[in-house]
């Protein structure tokens, strides 16, 4: 006879304050740990502590074990902080939803899929063993449902899509699926990671310089001096500085450095504001002559905005747009020939009037006379 798999979740700290049971494997009878082992010292727990840490990394498993260690879990007294390392798929996203407080490593993930089963026999055991599945899932449903913030129709599609369907912990932050994602601590300190800053970037030089700032003035203070002169020297723009300079000229440096990136600022926003205004006349000079329409209109003055010279050089080649009826003989208004034949009666309507009563006539007064349609157009926008 087959053998059942060693139990191979542990208790740790068991002494300390706040206990930790590492959950580790599958949910099953036959696997690694299943309800009968896991009440046992889920129980041994609870009796000595108010408080204590599950660590997940389950793949799955048995959905009956699985709700019946969720209930458990759920209907005791103990605060039971849960932290998903590595994964909890599956049953074993059902069991981290049992937390009180449910928390993520940086590179953890939850899956979600279909309840699946088999049987043998005839029609009515597969019918039999259908609606059990049919239960089960939607038992699964509903705890998802009152254990996180997801869209009920993302809910449901988790279990109908017949995928797996992996969420990271970015991903189950948004939804509640977790409270929190835990950071690494450590750092990896990269050998020779305060070399001279001559065999850098621009930009790796900058952020080094940045970060020489941020240090103790107390204990690197030679260190961050020598960093900065390097980094002086290396923009080219104060050759008389070196590795001996007093205090006062480095200092003198960086205020002349200062200087000179605020004036860059300044000038980049005068630079900006004239980019706009120029986008501004040129596409409305555009619009002027027809040679774009007003539902263009943005799309042009964003690229304008961006690059002036192209688009000037664009619209340079285009055309007015043709009337389409400019061949077509118009009955002339009495007293006035020029006025276009659709605003008879209509000269006292404004831009709004013309959107909420004839919205197809301002339509056809746009292809048909722009001018009119523009002076409409400008005068709503106070140009």
């Amino acid at each position: 006879m087959s053998q059942k798999t060693p139990l191979t979740y542990e208790v740790v700290n068991k002494a300390g304050t706040i206990p930790e049971m590492l959950i580790y494997g599958y949910i099953g009878p036959w696997d690694e740990f299943d309800y009968p082992r896991f009440q046992n010292a889920f129980r041994d727990i609870i009796k000595e502590n108010e408080e204590m840490t599950m660590r997940i990394h389950c793949g799955g498993g048995s959905v009956f074990e699985g709700l019946a260690i969720y209930d458990l879990i759920r209907s005791s007294t103990c605060k039971v902080n849960v932290i998903v390392e590595g994964m909890a798929a599956s049953m074993g996203g059902v069991l981290a939803l049992a937390g009180d407080t449910i928390s993520m490593t940086e590179s953890a993930y939850f899956m979600m899929h279909p309840v699946s089963g088999g049987t043998y026999g005839d029609k009515k055991a597969h019918e039999g063993q259908l609606e059990v599945i049919k239960n089960l899932e939607s038992r699964v449903i509903a705890i998802f449902k009152e254990r996180t913030s997801a869209p009920e129709e993302t809910i449901t599609d988790w279990f109908n899509n017949g995928k797996d369907n992996w969420l990271s912990a970015e991903e189950c932050l948004a939804i509640a699926l977790c409270d929190k994602i835990i950071k690494p601590t450590k750092t990896r300190k990269l050998k020779d990671a305060q070399a001279s800053i001559t065999n850098r970037t621009e930009l790796e030089a900058w952020q080094l310089l940045n970060n020489s700032l941020r240090l103790p003035i107390n204990t690197k203070q030679q260190t961050m001096k020598k960093q900065i002169v390097s980094m002086l020297m290396l923009s080219g723009l104060f050759n008389s500085l070196n590795q001996e300079s007093d205090d006062a000229a480095v200092e003198g440096a960086m205020k002349n450095l200062i200087d000179k990136a605020k004036k860059a600022d300044d000038l980049q926003a005068k630079l900006d504001a004239l980019n706009e205004s120029t986008a501004n006349e040129l596409i409305n000079s555009a619009l002027q002559a027809g040679k774009i329409t007003a539902s263009e209109k943005e799309d042009w003055l964003k690229d304008a905005k961006e690059n002036p010279t192209l688009v000037a050089k664009a619209l340079g080649r285009m055309s007015g747009k043709p009337d389409p009826n400019a061949n077509l003989k118009r009955k002339p208004k009495p007293g006035d020939p020029d006025q276009p034949e659709i605003m008879n009666g209509r000269e006292d309507w404004d831009f709004d009037k013309w959107q909420k009563e004839d919205p197809k006539g301002l339509a056809k007064l746009e292809d048909e006379a722009p001018e009119s349609f523009n002076e409409l157009f400008n005068k709503k926008h106070g140009k």
